[in-house]
């Protein structure tokens, strides 16, 4: 059951996905090596457990590299991404 690019919630929540993760790896950058999901979570107004899941979903993309526990680095790929979508993701 794949969701058409022309369904406007379709569109509106992968918009949504993808402003999170570009807040998420804007702190990691901001904050890195040590990160906090409580503190990102709090800012986002969201779970922890969220967090913790979009950066699996960023360490499993090789956007971010994981460093052993709380420790997370934005990789190359992952500034990439974000200089490719920050200008289209603010509209």
């Amino acid at each position: 059951m794949t969701q058409g690019v022309k369904d406007p919630l379709y569109s509106i929540l992968r918009s949504k996905r993808e402003v999170s993760r570009l807040q998420i790896l804007v702190e990691i950058a901001e904050h890195q090596p040590a990160v906090r999901q409580q503190e990102i979570a709090e800012k986002m107004g969201v779970t922890p457990q969220a967090i913790s899941e979009y950066i699996r979903e960023l360490v499993d993309e090789g956007m971010v590299s994981a460093i052993g526990r709380g420790n997370y680095e934005v990789t190359r790929s992952g500034i990439e991404w974000v200089l490719a979508n920050a200008e289209s993701l603010e509209s």
